[in-house]
Order: structure tokens, then sequence, then C-alpha cells
């Protein structure tokens, strides 16, 4: 499994939890999740994951452990020379899509674009606040082997588990305020997230209860959800993790030919966007998390990664502006 080892750390705090942590420790890349314990963080093509195998390994209240590590860990060490996708580029990949569902080939993909911002941002500062405002979203601050930060406040659960009992979720569909109505295009968007993580479970053997469909807030916007409970008995956090990504909440679906669609229509890589992240086997417990309403520090550039799912009844414009409302969720505080 091994391949690569460096020292790296992460600050995380998850969604609905009061404390915080800081990890540090050997940094082990890897091409397939096992049991091993740690923080493990995967880019959405999964060619650069790591796992950090913590030799320090610091809980409590953000005002607590704040002092209690060196805030230096989080300076980037590296320069970036990234583009913003301008409307033209986010309009090809859209008709590419759109096209792709025309002819019955996928029902819905997730597109997505980058906003950056020609400067570098405190990472430390911009996790104190994303903890402070966004109590239900999962918030992460890493520096990746390479020396690039990331950060993000994560409103989607890739998988969450405790003493056998596990959790995921499919989370779709998006509206800017709680008022607006919730039209068929989010609702379908939403059933095709729900229906293909319960065949993807249903395939390793595992019986889901689902929990009634509910409204969310993700920071700037609102989301639709249900949450989809089952046992680990018989089957390891590693090995769900692998079958569920990526969701069809950030691909697409079917699940292969969404993936195709996605390569083609965007002229740029995810890196870590859309990928996972998480504390795995640490105290029994495992929370793994999808990584959104993310961003990439360097020395010179501030990178936002957002996207939104497009189907049948996706209108350009509409999506356009959906991606300016959730990058808010960040833009706000950078």
């Amino acid at each position: 499994m091994e391949e690569e080892i460096s020292i790296s750390s992460v600050i995380f705090r998850l969604a609905n939890e009061s404390d915080c942590s800081f990890i540090s420790g050997e940094t082990i890349s890897f091409n397939e999740l096992t049991n091993e314990s740690g923080f493990i963080f995967t880019d959405f093509n999964r060619k650069n994951a790591f796992l950090i195998k913590p030799q320090t390994n610091i809980t409590g209240n953000w005002e607590k452990i704040k002092n209690k590590f060196n805030h230096n860990l989080f300076n980037p060490l590296n320069s970036s020379e990234e583009i913003s996708t301008d409307k033209d580029d986010y309009n090809f990949g859209f008709r590419i899509v759109k096209n792709e569902i025309e002819y019955k080939k996928i029902t819905k993909a997730v597109l997505s674009r980058k906003i950056v911002f020609q400067d570098t941002s405190n990472a430390i500062k911009v996790f104190e606040q994303l903890v402070k405002n966004y109590p239900s979203s999962h918030i992460y601050l890493v520096k990746i082997p390479s020396g690039d930060i990331w950060i993000g406040a994560s409103p989607e659960t890739l998988i969450t588990e405790k003493d056998k009992i596990a959790s995921t979720m499919s989370l779709a569909g998006t509206k800017k305020d709680r008022k607006t109505n919730w039209t068929e295009k989010e609702y379908v968007e939403q059933k095709i997230v729900t229906s293909t993580i319960l065949n993807c479970l249903k395939k390793l053997n595992i019986n889901t209860k689902i929990s009634p469909l509910e409204t969310v807030e993700a920071g700037a916007v609102y989301h639709l959800r249900n949450t989809i409970s089952f046992s680990t008995e018989n089957r390891s956090v590693a090995e769900i993790a692998e079958k569920l990504h990526p969701t069809p909440a950030i691909s697409g679906s079917p699940k292969s030919a969404a993936y195709s669609t996605i390569k083609i229509a965007e002229p740029h890589s995810r890196e870590y966007y859309c990928g996972f992240g998480g504390p795995i086997n640490l105290i029994n417990k495992s929370t793994l998390f999808v990584n959104l309403r993310c961003a990439k520090i360097t020395t010179n550039q501030t990178t936002l990664f957002v996207g939104g799912g497009i189907t049948e009844k996706s209108i350009f414009e509409d999506e356009w502006k959906e991606c300016e409302r959730k990058a808010q969720s960040l833009i706000r505080f950078l």
C-alpha cells in the first residue's frame, strides 16, 4: 500500500460537534483505502490520496487548543497560476452535459468551475470563521504533502460510523432561501442521488432505513436531504466508502457515463474538490465527508471550486448563479 511517506497536518471540526481536532504525523499515500487509523484526504480522481497517521492528536474547544500547535504549519509553500472558469467555458461544458442527457446517455452530471482570487488567504483565520458560522458543516483545514492548503465547509457526509451503526446521506437540489419553493428539477435531482446510493448499498447486501425528505441549510444555500442508516456488521467503513465514491451528488448518474462526461465537459482538474476526507477508525469512530465548498490556498492565489447538478430541466443562467451563491459560503470570509 505504501508509496511515499512525509509529514502533514490537519485541523477539523465535524458537523454538529463542539470540539476541534489537530492531527499531525506521517503521511502515507495510497491507492486503495484500508482499515488503518488516521485522517484521510482523497482527490476526486483518487490519484493523490493520503492518510495522516496521528503522532500528535489534540482535541478540545477551539479557544483551548488553538495555541497548542504551530500555526505556521498551515502556511502554503507553493505559488500557482490558476485561471477562473469564464462563462463561455462553463456554457461549453453545460451544452456537452445537456447533449448527453438528451441522447439518454446520462440522467445527471455535476459540472464544476473555478473562481480565482489573486491573493493568498490566512487559513487559520478563515477556519475560525467557518467554525463559528457553520455549526452543521464539516470544517477542515489540510496541508497536503505537496505544500498547498485546502480548506472547506462541507454539508455532505459520505459515511459516519460508530459501534457498527452507520449512516450516509443523499444531498442534492439547491435553492437560495427557505421561502422559495422546490421545483420538479430539484426533486428529480435528489431522487437520482437517493436511488443510486440505495442501489449501491443493496449490492453490498446492506439493509437500509431512510429518513423523511427534509430541507437543510448549507452556508448560503439550502438543499434537499435524506439520511440513510444501516449496520456495518459485515462490511468495513473503508469498503463502503470506496463503493459510494463518487456519489451522484458530485458526479452524476449513471456513475461511469457521468464521470466520462465530466472529463470532457470540464477543462480543469478538480484536484481535491469532490474527493473525500475525515477521521477513520479513531477511537472506534469514523466520519468521512465529501470535499465541498472548498478552496485551495497557495502563496499568491485562493482558488474556490464550486459546482451544481445538471439535469434535463436545468437552465444555464440558473446553474451559473447557483455556483455564485454556493461560493459565498467561503468568499465572505476570505
